[in-house]
Protein backbone atom coordinates (compact mmCIF):
# COMPACT_ATOMS: atom_id res chain seq x y z
CA UNK A 1 0.00 0.00 0.00
CA UNK A 2 1.46 2.98 -1.15
CA UNK A 3 1.51 6.27 1.43
CA UNK A 4 -1.56 8.01 -0.95
CA UNK A 5 -3.67 5.26 -0.12
CA UNK A 6 -3.42 5.45 3.35
CA UNK A 7 -5.97 7.13 5.33
CA UNK A 8 -6.15 7.39 9.30
CA UNK A 9 -9.71 5.87 10.47
CA UNK A 10 -12.05 8.78 11.97
CA UNK A 11 -13.12 8.33 15.30
CA UNK A 12 -16.55 8.99 14.31
CA UNK A 13 -19.43 7.18 12.41
CA UNK A 14 -20.51 8.84 9.37
CA UNK A 15 -23.79 8.50 8.68
CA UNK A 16 -25.74 9.25 5.15
CA UNK A 17 -28.33 12.03 5.65
CA UNK A 18 -31.81 11.21 2.87
CA UNK A 19 -33.35 13.30 1.25
CA UNK A 20 -36.64 13.46 3.87
CA UNK A 21 -33.52 13.84 7.05
CA UNK A 22 -32.14 16.88 5.41
CA UNK A 23 -32.12 20.06 6.99
CA UNK A 24 -31.09 22.33 4.33
CA UNK A 25 -33.70 22.42 1.29
CA UNK A 26 -33.22 23.72 -1.95
CA UNK A 27 -34.82 27.29 -2.22
CA UNK A 28 -37.75 27.66 -4.79
CA UNK A 29 -37.32 29.48 -7.88
CA UNK A 30 -37.88 33.51 -7.64
CA UNK A 31 -40.62 35.57 -9.46
CA UNK A 32 -40.93 38.87 -10.11
CA UNK A 33 -43.56 40.76 -6.88
CA UNK A 34 -46.96 40.67 -8.16
CA UNK A 35 -48.15 44.15 -6.99
CA UNK A 36 -51.31 43.69 -8.24
CA UNK A 37 -53.63 40.27 -8.82
CA UNK A 38 -54.51 39.19 -12.01
CA UNK A 39 -58.14 40.79 -11.37
CA UNK A 40 -57.24 43.90 -9.84
CA UNK A 41 -54.68 44.59 -12.56
CA UNK A 42 -57.54 44.44 -15.10
CA UNK A 43 -59.63 46.74 -12.72
CA UNK A 44 -57.30 49.01 -12.41
CA UNK A 45 -57.03 52.62 -14.54
CA UNK A 46 -53.92 52.70 -16.89
CA UNK A 47 -51.38 55.73 -15.87
CA UNK A 48 -50.04 57.25 -18.20
CA UNK A 49 -46.59 58.89 -17.00
CA UNK A 50 -46.10 62.53 -18.16
CA UNK A 51 -42.77 62.64 -19.59
CA UNK A 52 -40.83 65.51 -17.68
CA UNK A 53 -39.80 69.10 -19.67
CA UNK A 54 -36.14 69.11 -20.03
CA UNK A 55 -34.46 71.98 -18.03
CA UNK A 56 -33.84 74.09 -21.73
CA UNK A 57 -37.65 73.80 -21.82
CA UNK A 58 -38.33 75.31 -18.48
CA UNK A 59 -35.92 78.01 -19.18
CA UNK A 60 -37.74 79.50 -22.63
CA UNK A 61 -40.98 79.04 -21.08
CA UNK A 62 -39.44 81.61 -18.16
CA UNK A 63 -37.91 83.60 -20.63
CA UNK A 64 -40.99 84.02 -22.64
CA UNK A 65 -43.64 84.89 -19.86
CA UNK A 66 -40.99 87.47 -18.62
CA UNK A 67 -40.72 89.16 -22.07
CA UNK A 68 -44.74 88.78 -21.98
CA UNK A 69 -44.81 90.78 -19.29
CA UNK A 70 -42.29 93.38 -19.84
CA UNK A 71 -43.94 93.96 -23.10
CA UNK A 72 -47.65 94.29 -21.56
CA UNK A 73 -45.88 97.06 -19.02
CA UNK A 74 -44.66 99.20 -21.96
CA UNK A 75 -48.04 99.10 -23.32
CA UNK A 76 -49.95 99.84 -20.08
CA UNK A 77 -47.49 102.62 -19.50
CA UNK A 78 -48.28 103.72 -23.32
CA UNK A 79 -52.02 104.08 -23.32
CA UNK A 80 -51.90 105.40 -19.48
CA UNK A 81 -49.47 108.16 -21.01
CA UNK A 82 -51.71 108.63 -23.86
CA UNK A 83 -54.62 109.37 -21.81
CA UNK A 84 -53.34 111.54 -19.48
CA UNK A 85 -51.70 113.61 -22.46
CA UNK A 86 -54.52 113.48 -24.63
CA UNK A 87 -55.54 117.30 -25.67
CA UNK A 88 -58.63 118.45 -26.68
CA UNK A 89 -59.13 121.25 -29.37
CA UNK A 90 -62.14 122.44 -32.06
CA UNK A 91 -61.23 121.47 -35.39
CA UNK A 92 -62.65 123.64 -38.16
CA UNK A 93 -64.37 120.92 -40.74
CA UNK A 94 -66.15 123.99 -42.99
CA UNK A 95 -65.22 127.71 -42.52
CA UNK A 96 -67.67 130.21 -41.11
CA UNK A 97 -68.86 131.89 -43.86
CA UNK A 98 -69.43 135.87 -43.14
CA UNK A 99 -72.55 137.92 -43.47
CA UNK A 100 -72.43 139.77 -47.22
CA UNK A 101 -74.50 142.97 -47.47
CA UNK A 102 -75.38 144.92 -50.91
CA UNK A 103 -76.68 148.57 -51.19
CA UNK A 104 -80.06 149.53 -51.77
CA UNK A 105 -81.71 152.23 -52.77
CA UNK A 106 -85.13 153.21 -50.36
CA UNK A 107 -87.49 155.97 -50.14
CA UNK A 108 -87.21 157.55 -46.33
CA UNK A 109 -90.76 158.47 -46.45
CA UNK A 110 -90.00 162.69 -46.35
CA UNK A 111 -90.66 164.45 -49.33
CA UNK A 112 -87.86 167.52 -51.69
CA UNK A 113 -89.37 170.53 -52.78
CA UNK A 114 -88.18 172.35 -55.87
CA UNK A 115 -89.20 175.64 -57.16
CA UNK A 116 -89.27 175.77 -60.94
CA UNK A 117 -88.72 180.02 -60.92
CA UNK A 118 -91.39 180.48 -64.01
CA UNK A 119 -94.26 182.42 -62.06
CA UNK A 120 -97.58 181.16 -62.04
CA UNK A 121 -99.23 184.81 -62.79
CA UNK A 122 -98.70 186.94 -65.89
CA UNK A 123 -98.72 190.44 -65.62
CA UNK A 124 -102.26 192.67 -65.73
CA UNK A 125 -103.58 189.65 -63.94
CA UNK A 126 -105.79 190.60 -60.56
CA UNK A 127 -103.44 190.27 -57.91
CA UNK A 128 -106.22 188.45 -55.40
CA UNK A 129 -106.13 185.80 -58.17
CA UNK A 130 -102.51 185.42 -58.50
CA UNK A 131 -102.48 185.27 -54.75
CA UNK A 132 -104.96 182.24 -54.72
CA UNK A 133 -103.32 180.34 -57.89
CA UNK A 134 -100.01 180.72 -55.26
CA UNK A 135 -102.15 179.45 -52.02
CA UNK A 136 -103.27 176.43 -54.31
CA UNK A 137 -99.66 175.31 -55.13
CA UNK A 138 -98.30 175.96 -51.66
CA UNK A 139 -101.11 173.51 -50.27
CA UNK A 140 -100.25 171.01 -53.09
CA UNK A 141 -96.71 170.93 -52.72
CA UNK A 142 -95.78 171.56 -48.80
CA UNK A 143 -98.94 170.96 -46.75
CA UNK A 144 -99.86 167.18 -45.23
CA UNK A 145 -96.23 165.16 -46.08
CA UNK A 146 -93.26 165.06 -44.46
CA UNK A 147 -90.59 167.59 -45.76
CA UNK A 148 -86.50 167.32 -46.19
CA UNK A 149 -85.15 170.64 -44.51
CA UNK A 150 -84.29 171.69 -47.54
CA UNK A 151 -88.23 171.39 -48.60
CA UNK A 152 -89.44 172.46 -45.26
CA UNK A 153 -87.48 175.97 -46.15
CA UNK A 154 -88.30 176.37 -49.87
CA UNK A 155 -92.31 175.79 -48.70
CA UNK A 156 -91.58 178.53 -45.89
CA UNK A 157 -90.43 180.86 -47.84
CA UNK A 158 -92.69 181.11 -49.95
CA UNK A 159 -95.63 181.07 -47.75
CA UNK A 160 -94.00 184.21 -46.91
CA UNK A 161 -94.01 185.38 -50.16
CA UNK A 162 -98.02 184.66 -50.03
CA UNK A 163 -98.19 186.65 -46.62
CA UNK A 164 -96.49 189.57 -48.19
CA UNK A 165 -98.71 189.55 -51.49
CA UNK A 166 -101.73 189.66 -48.97
CA UNK A 167 -100.51 193.02 -47.05
CA UNK A 168 -99.28 194.83 -49.83
CA UNK A 169 -102.35 194.27 -52.37
CA UNK A 170 -106.45 193.62 -52.26
CA UNK A 171 -108.98 194.21 -54.51
CA UNK A 172 -108.92 196.08 -57.63
CA UNK A 173 -104.77 195.65 -57.74
CA UNK A 174 -103.20 194.15 -60.41
CA UNK A 175 -99.94 192.44 -60.98
CA UNK A 176 -97.17 194.41 -63.00
CA UNK A 177 -93.96 192.42 -62.26
CA UNK A 178 -93.38 188.75 -62.01
CA UNK A 179 -91.03 187.41 -59.18
CA UNK A 180 -88.78 184.98 -58.69
CA UNK A 181 -91.50 182.19 -57.11
CA UNK A 182 -92.79 179.97 -59.83
CA UNK A 183 -94.63 176.48 -59.44
CA UNK A 184 -93.62 174.03 -56.66
CA UNK A 185 -93.29 170.31 -57.38
CA UNK A 186 -92.97 167.32 -54.37
CA UNK A 187 -89.94 164.78 -54.94
CA UNK A 188 -90.01 161.71 -52.00
CA UNK A 189 -86.52 161.94 -51.21
CA UNK A 190 -84.27 158.68 -51.75
CA UNK A 191 -81.21 157.58 -49.58
CA UNK A 192 -79.10 154.05 -49.90
CA UNK A 193 -78.74 151.96 -47.04
CA UNK A 194 -76.64 148.40 -46.46
CA UNK A 195 -78.98 145.12 -46.74
CA UNK A 196 -78.03 141.90 -45.93
CA UNK A 197 -77.51 138.98 -47.98
CA UNK A 198 -78.88 136.45 -45.42
CA UNK A 199 -76.31 134.34 -46.19
CA UNK A 200 -74.14 134.03 -42.84
CA UNK A 201 -72.94 130.49 -42.49
CA UNK A 202 -71.70 128.88 -38.86
CA UNK A 203 -68.69 127.41 -39.02
CA UNK A 204 -68.74 123.30 -39.27
CA UNK A 205 -66.63 122.09 -36.03
CA UNK A 206 -66.10 118.99 -34.47
CA UNK A 207 -63.98 118.02 -30.93
CA UNK A 208 -60.90 116.32 -31.76
CA UNK A 209 -58.06 114.88 -29.68
CA UNK A 210 -54.44 114.61 -29.76
CA UNK A 211 -52.46 112.22 -27.92
CA UNK A 212 -48.51 112.45 -27.09
CA UNK A 213 -48.72 114.96 -29.86
CA UNK A 214 -48.88 113.10 -32.91
CA UNK A 215 -51.72 110.28 -32.75
CA UNK A 216 -55.26 111.33 -33.06
CA UNK A 217 -56.22 114.63 -34.40
CA UNK A 218 -53.28 117.09 -33.87
CA UNK A 219 -52.74 120.69 -35.15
Amino acid sequence: MSNRDWAPEPDFEVQSITDDESPVRPAPPLEPPAYFSDAESASAPSRSTAPFSSTSDASSSHKGWTAFGVLAGIVILVVVGALASARHWTKVDVAEHKETFRTEAYQTGSYNISNDRVSPCYVGQDWTACINVMVGIYNSACVGVSLTTSGYNLCDGYLAEIDRMKGEGGWGYTVVTLGSWGHLSRLPETSTRQVSNNDYRPAVTHDAVCYLGFLGECK
